[in-house]
């Protein structure tokens, strides 16, 4: 988040005002030299800034709780229609453009918290992690050890883990189910009958994102059949099958958020398009959160783009509601849907 720099002597008084933060120097900065006024002056920029987004980190947590409550009471309004509460996320999700597991966390929180009375130190991705502690006073106990230590959310996260794998009687932390995913073999192809184009009712080749193509020569392939190309030269064989099929090389051009991203997706036979793509069964937190941007720090570390494009292993299935292409990506052998989920950086979802 880009705040104006720097902040106005005024502004800091009125930050500080509504944060109860005195102004303050415990000792008085040296402005004898330029040099020291402009290290004050730094220090006073660094020091609103942690106040300024502790405050937006506050907000967010009271959105968050309010957000959650409305829902909660306008579901109980319609309680005696079933799967009303789902069907009013999904539209919630759409209409306000927004993820559904955000909602659904909100929406939790309202529950685990029926007043409102966060602790000062947390931000809203330590509530987050403890939704996942069910009795409430095992919750209020880390929380206040959370706020009193000032524990950082992978500290928080390490303990809460560490209580559901005692519960569950093992040694190491617990894990959701294992995301798996096999990518098939660039150059695979599936024909089918054209029907819209310059080849009506003719068979052809389907590259993938709605794109056809009909190499020119002979085409004795059947409908139906799965193909393979090498050097332009079309065969079929028994080592390629269904799931061979829409598995791309692309080349990353922007990361987007935690788990979505543009990319030059080759086709085959010289062809490429340009695609946004989100990763398949998983949900990073809202971009305008400290999850949310570090979500996407990492994922852009390890799949640059810009000045340093790198190149990925893609494999696609259907589109999700905003019409994007979900995809299993691979950088080299690391799988990184999963990578993002075993780093608590993104939730499982239902598909």
């Amino acid at each position: 988040m880009n705040w104006p720099r720097p902040f106005s002597f005024l502004t800091v008084l009125i930050l500080a005002s509504a944060l109860a933060v005195p102004v303050s120097f415990a000792q008085p900065p040296d402005v004898q030299t330029y040099d020291g006024l402009l290290h004050a002056i730094r220090g006073v920029q660094a020091a609103s800034q942690r106040r300024v987004e502790q405050a937006v980190e506050q907000e967010k947590v009271r959105e968050a709780w309010e957000i959650g409550k409305l829902i909660d009471e306008h579901i109980l309004l319609h309680q005696e229609r079933a799967e009303y509460g789902r069907q009013v996320l999904e539209r919630l999700a759409r209409d306000l453009d927004t993820s559904q597991t955000e909602l659904s966390f909100m929406l939790q929180f309202a529950h685990a918290y029926p007043i409102y009375s966060p602790a000062n130190k947390l931000s809203w991705s330590h509530y987050r992690e403890l939704l996942s502690l069910n009795d409430s006073k095992e919750r209020e106990e880390v929380t206040r050890q959370a706020e009193e230590q000032s524990w950082t959310r992978d500290r928080l996260r390490e303990e809460v883990r560490r209580r559901q794998a005692s519960k569950n009687g093992t040694a190491g932390e617990t894990r959701a189910e294992v995301l798996t995913a096999t990518p098939g073999k660039p150059g695979t192809y599936r024909v089918v009958r054209a029907h819209y184009g310059k080849q009506p009712n003719q068979l052809v080749l389907d590259l993938g994102f709605s794109s056809y193509y009909r190499p020119p020569g002979k085409f004795p392939f059947q409908e139906g059949s799965i193909v393979t190309e090498n050097k332009g030269r079309l065969k079929r064989t028994k080592d390629a099958g269904e799931e061979d099929l829409f598995t791309f090389q692309a080349t990353v051009i922007q990361v987007i958020d935690g788990d979505t991203f543009t990319a030059a997706v080759q086709l085959g036979f010289g062809f490429t398009t340009v695609q946004t793509l989100r990763l398949r069964a998983l949900d990073a937190p809202e971009i305008d959160s400290a999850d949310g941007r570090e979500a996407k720090e990492w994922l852009a570390s390890v799949m640059p783009s810009g000045a340093k494009p790198s190149s990925v292993l893609i494999k696609t299935v259907k589109s999700d509601k905003y019409d994007r292409y979900l995809a299993d990506v691979w950088v080299g052998e690391t799988y990184l849907n999963q990578k993002l989920i075993d780093q608590g950086l993104a939730v499982r979802v239902s598909e």
